[in-house]
């Protein structure tokens, strides 16, 4: 959560646009949100900003988003962070790489033109 009490939203993936639009909206609807364009060097950061939840782009260069999501599962410290697959891919596909890697449930990109930030907020967990 922000100093201001907002839910923060992490944002993992490659495509500047995407990027920028998918937080946007989020914005707009309240959220912090914090965006990086790298899989690199995340684990350390996240324990530090420690956001309510993360979006993970599934098709990253170097370390693709699948297996960022198994390093994260292996941090005590980050593995009850809910982690939504974000991706382009079919969604048979990542509705099954969802179950295959423990995320809590995966967003298609094409959720930009509807109801995106109502899609993000459902896999809040409501405690936080």
């Amino acid at each position: 959560m922000t100093a201001s009490g907002a839910r923060t939203i992490l944002i993992i993936d490659d495509d500047r646009a995407v990027l920028e639009t998918s937080a946007r909206m989020l914005r707009d609807r309240g959220f912090g949100v914090v965006t990086w364009s790298s899989t690199l060097g995340r684990l350390h950061a996240m324990a530090e900003a420690r956001p309510d939840l993360v979006l993970l782009d599934v098709n990253m260069p170097l370390v693709p988003g699948d297996e960022l999501l198994a390093l994260i599962k292996d941090s005590p410290v980050l593995r009850e962070i809910p982690v939504v697959l974000f991706s382009s891919n079919d969604e048979t596909e990542l509705r099954r790489m969802a179950r295959k890697t423990g995320a809590a449930g995966y967003i298609s990109k094409s959720d930009l033109a509807g109801d995106f930030a109502g899609r993000v907020a459902g896999f809040l967990p409501s405690g936080t």
